[in-house]
């Protein structure tokens, strides 16, 4: 067999590395660039800002359609309208389009609508132009004129005015302006001008009117709604789009179109281009274009400075069906095109189709897949680099140590002890020290307890016993360690060696495993002698004996300093809260009776503010050498912080003994004094409180709550005093405090909830109506008048009044849509008369109670004193809303006849205390019977709560009372309660015997 030829183990090492790393890099780099993931990345990126157009424009598909070309209710009560003014011969519709005078009866009727479907839709602009000649004929004049009505609002998103102080009137008949006192534009015109230079114009009017000549028959009048192009009106520069319907009657009479505006800025709100591509270049685009052919319209460009608007552009399809265009500045645009579905289908406009289009860059979408290819060769240029360049540093680490033992072993002296160098490579350095160890051996078997020594510093010595062989090595001095210097190691065995250091047990202070701490006396100090020994499988014990005093010394110091204060050398905070729990685990056979005491020194601040710190600490130093001074030596004491001391005393037989040591500190204080400049005298004062271990508790974090307190009391009432824990004055602050920490969670987290009570119509026995009344669901504060009293000391009444109208409404909802109750039943929401709801809470309301406005009845609670500022907001609310207000508790005394008439309200409910009883109460009949026939001439309703007995209700009837309330018809619950069939034959009953 061929042997084959040795090689250095670098070039065994370097080849095969370099080639494996080229080879990953070449797989790896391969894999990515032709496995398709730069198309897909280009893709993604496409389908990125497809998806992105995709949404919008079914976003921008749902306003044009669902919000902005809603007008049927309008148009259908313009017709209607039209129609009774035509029969009754206040206008005549052939006629209508000669002049305003002609058509100024319809436009002072529908203006108010054509203003309300103007805020519903939320568009610019809305207007109603006459017209009964014939369109074609009208298509051949230069200009013409009609007239209408124009109403603008250039930012519908803002809220609107009452007094429609935000419109404009572009177009209308004077009068019409001077009647609605809205404000005209810089371009109004009494009439609509039509010219023959602005086709779009002609169109917007004559087109709805062609096609409802030419279909009679269409199924609706979306149908013939059409979309307009950007055009302006006469005399004005804002570009807008406009969609229109024709007027028609209900007997095929067209003569004019309603119709409603949208101006390209106010779009432009709605089409963020920046959403596109975040930091980069690109635009929406509102397009048309007929259904045979590609040529494109631009009639909006959210970025002029890509493609202009109002323009023809050249759109080109690539060979993968993508859309792009050319900028004006040969910027090549990716461009993405969704249809817009404003016409119906067959209809006479469904050939012109809109679109909108998202136009990105091309460079920009391509941008990231062209930085990962940079980043792909970059990598592959560095990973070629630092692979080749770390197979060559790797291979030559490995093999120089090797090559460095090799040369060292060459030049072995085996008359000495071998040192080799580590190649830190494990089996060689195995074989190193292995070496190296048979080196140890044979030469010196002598130095066994060399690495032993070499540990100590000072005043080490060591041994070792062979309990196998009966010998004994110990170093010299090793005694001397302990203080005895008359005992020679030379003649010591084992068995004397062990006598010889028993001797010094009396002297021990730790003990473990392995471990043996001795306290030795040295002259007038103590030596601390540390002994560590091991025992070793071959029965052979070694140990180290060393004097560790100065270490003993150094950690007792840093011990006094951590546990004390510099200032007056008593235990300081960390220490006491170290001691407390110690002694507390030992029980109460160790604490016996004890009192913990929290002192605060009184004064403080006025001597450090008037005479300084240094005054300040005298003051402090003072206080600390009288607890010291007059308190049992093994009293705790320690300065918790700057003013602040704590005392324990424990192991007292009784609490009278604690007493006769408290009474002797409070006169010794009293004794002490410091000197303020100029040598005044000062008393040391302080304040503090006192719990008692285990009358107060046992726990030793409660005693601290308990006396923190007490001394708390103290500093608020009778300052300069100690005195007792009160438990009673505790819970009663802690009663408080958690009332009013469950109101502020109350409030935030909105635990509330409302239960429903039917209020009954007296006459048929039909629920008309429910109270939502308010219930907490904190553990303590539950009661509404709980609940009032706390927010009305924490002024948070606002709080509550927005929390009850938000939270009310919202249950009253849920049960109208999940059918719990009928849909035309009212709630009463109690209201309080001096706090006003703000415009967050009255919006939220607004859009989720839409159509149920007028259900809801303001509840002027009992105890309210009317604010005017804030009644108003809610007058002006009962009438956009169309609701009522409702006097509550009247006859209780805190809502009288002058309350009754500020408020004017529709429901007087009266007080339950009048109710109650009031079959047996001749007085009180006779009260009701005149606050009901007071309330007959004034057409308001009487509502009697509180009925709790048949007696009561059938009384209260027969006084002709209007509706009922109390538990005896239905008690208050979650899910509104109905009425029981008997309660319902008894008011029947009733009623027919009154009769």
């Amino acid at each position: 067999m061929r042997k084959q030829k040795a090689q250095p183990i670098l070039n065994r090492i370097l080849i095969p590395m370099v080639l494996l790393t080229l080879m990953e890099v070449l797989l790896l780099s391969g894999t990515f660039i032709f496995g398709g993931a730069i198309q897909e990345l280009n893709d993604n990126a496409k389908g990125i800002v497809q998806g992105k157009v995709i949404n919008r424009a079914s976003y921008l598909q749902n306003e044009m359609i669902n919000s902005w070309s809603n007008m049927s209710h309008t148009l259908q009560f313009i017709n209607q309208r039209a129609e009774e003014l035509n029969k009754n011969g206040t206008i005549d519709l052939n006629r209508i389009d000669e002049n305003s005078d002609a058509c100024y009866p319809l436009l002072s009727d529908i203006s108010d609508n054509l203003i309300d479907m103007l805020r519903a839709n939320k568009v610019t602009g809305v207007f109603v132009a006459f017209n009964t000649d014939n369109p074609e004929e009208l298509r051949t004049q230069d200009s013409f004129r009609k007239p209408g009505v124009y109403f603008r609002d250039l930012d519908p998103e803002t809220s609107p005015s009452i007094r429609n102080s935000d419109l404009l009137i572009e177009r209308g008949p004077v009068e019409l302006v001077h009647n609605l006192d809205i404000s005209t534009d810089r371009c109004w015109k009494p009439q609509f001008e039509f010219h023959a230079d602005s086709p779009g114009v002609y169109d917007l009017l004559l087109n709805p009117q062609e096609q409802s000549y030419k279909n009679p028959n269409a199924s609706s009048l979306s149908q013939l709604g059409y979309w307009s192009p950007p055009h302006v009106l006469k005399g004005d520069d804002k570009l807008m789009i406009s969609y229109t319907l024709p007027l028609i009657t209900s007997k095929g009479q067209t003569y004019g179109v309603i119709g409603m505006e949208i101006t390209l800025d106010y779009i432009s709100t709605l089409l963020p281009a920046e959403e596109l591509m975040d930091n980069k270049a690109a635009c929406y685009l509102l397009v048309t274009k007929k259904a045979d052919n590609d040529d494109y319209q631009i009639i909006f460009s959210s970025d002029n400075s890509v493609v202009s608007a109002v323009r023809p552009f050249d759109v080109q399809r690539a060979e993968d069906g993508t859309l792009y265009f050319q900028s004006e500045d040969k910027e090549k645009y990716f461009l993405d095109i969704e249809y817009l579905q404003l016409y119906d289908s067959n209809g006479p406009f469904e050939s012109e189709q809109w679109g909108l289009a998202g136009a990105v860059k091309q460079k920009d979408i391509t941008e990231f897949s062209t930085h990962i290819l940079s980043y792909i060769a970059i990598a592959i240029f560095l990973t070629i680099i630092i692979g080749v360049s770390g197979s060559a540093l790797v291979s030559f680490m490995i093999t120089r140590p090797i090559h460095l033992v090799s040369k060292n072993m060459q030049k072995l002296d085996t008359h000495k002890k071998l040192h080799l160098p580590r190649t830190n490579i494990y089996e060689f350095d195995q074989m190193e020290i292995s070496i190296e160890k048979l080196s140890r051996d044979v030469i010196d078997s002598a130095t066994k307890f060399t690495q032993i020594l070499n540990k100590a510093s000072i005043r080490i010595a060591g041994f070792e016993m062979n309990l196998a062989t009966g010998t004994l090595f110990i170093t010299d001095g090793f005694f001397d360690i302990f203080g005895e210097n008359k005992v020679s190691t030379h003649s010591l065995d084992i068995h004397s060696f062990q006598q010889q250091l028993k001797a010094f047990d009396i002297y021990k202070k730790e003990e473990s495993d392995g471990y043996t701490l001795y306290k030795v006396p040295y002259g007038e100090r103590h030596s601390y002698i540390k002994l560590s020994y091991s025992v070793l499988e071959d029965k052979r014990v070694i140990g180290v004996v060393e004097d560790i005093t100065k270490t003993i010394q150094e950690k007792q110091l840093i011990e006094h300093e951590r546990d004390h204060d510099l200032l007056t050398g008593l235990k300081n905070r960390r220490a006491f809260l170290r001691i407390m729990p110690q002694l507390f685990k030992k029980g109460k056979e160790h604490l016996k009776k004890a009192a913990l005491v929290m002192i605060d020194l009184d004064n403080l601040k006025y001597i450090n503010d008037k005479y300084g710190h240094d005054y300040g600490d005298k003051y402090i130093q003072t206080a600390a050498e009288c607890f010291r001074k007059y308190t049992p030596p093994d009293t705790i004491i320690a300065r918790i912080s700057g003013d602040e001391f704590h005392l324990f005393f424990y192991g007292y037989d009784t609490e009278e003994e604690i007493n006769q040591a408290l009474n002797r500190l409070r006169e010794g204080i009293d004794s002490e004094f410091i000197l303020l400049p100029p040598r005044i005298p000062q008393k040391i004062k302080m304040s503090g409180g006192i719990s008692w271990y285990p009358r107060d508790s046992i726990h030793y974090e409660q005693l601290q709550q308990y006396s923190d307190f007490a001394m708390y009391q103290v500093k608020h009432s009778t300052k300069g005093e100690i005195s007792d824990f009160d438990i009673g004055a505790y819970h009663s602050e802690e009663y408080i405090s958690q009332n009013r920490r469950e109101l502020s969670e109350l409030i935030e987290k909105e635990k509330v909830e409302y239960y429903f009570q039917p209020i009954v119509d007296a006459h048929t026995g039909e629920i008309f109506a429910y109270e939502a009344l308010m219930r907490g669901t904190m553990p303590t504060l539950r009661r509404p008048d709980e609940i009032l009293s706390i927010a009305k000391e924490e002024h948070k009444l606002d709080k509550i009044e927005q929390l009850t109208w938000k939270k009310a409404s919202h249950a009253y909802m849920q049960f109208i849509r999940n059918n719990v109750i009928s849909s035309d039943c009212k709630v009463f929401i109690n209201s309080l008369a001096d706090y006003k709801l703000d415009n967050q809470t009255i919006e939220l309301i607004e859009t989720k109670c839409r159509g149920y406005l007028d259900h809801f009845v303001f509840e002027i609670t009992e105890d309210s004193q009317i604010n005017k500022e804030a009644m108003e907001v809610k007058r002006v609310l009962v009438n956009r809303w169309n609701s009522d207000f409702a006097l509550d508790d009247y006859g209780s005394g805190y809502n009288g006849e002058r309350v009754l008439l500020e408020l004017a309200p529709k429901y007087i409910k009266i007080d339950r205390e009048i109710i109650s009883g009031i079959h047996l109460n001749i007085d009180k009949q006779k009260i009701v019977e005149n606050i009901i026939s007071y309330a007959k001439e004034r057409n308001i309703k009487m509502i009697a709560e509180g009925i709790e007995t048949e007696q009561e209700m059938s009384k209260v009837i027969e006084l002709g009372i209007d509706y009922l309330q109390g538990y005896y018809l239905a008690r208050p619950y979650p899910e509104p309660p109905t009425l029981s069939e008997h309660a319902v034959n008894q008011i029947k009953k009733i009623r027919e015997m009154t009769i």
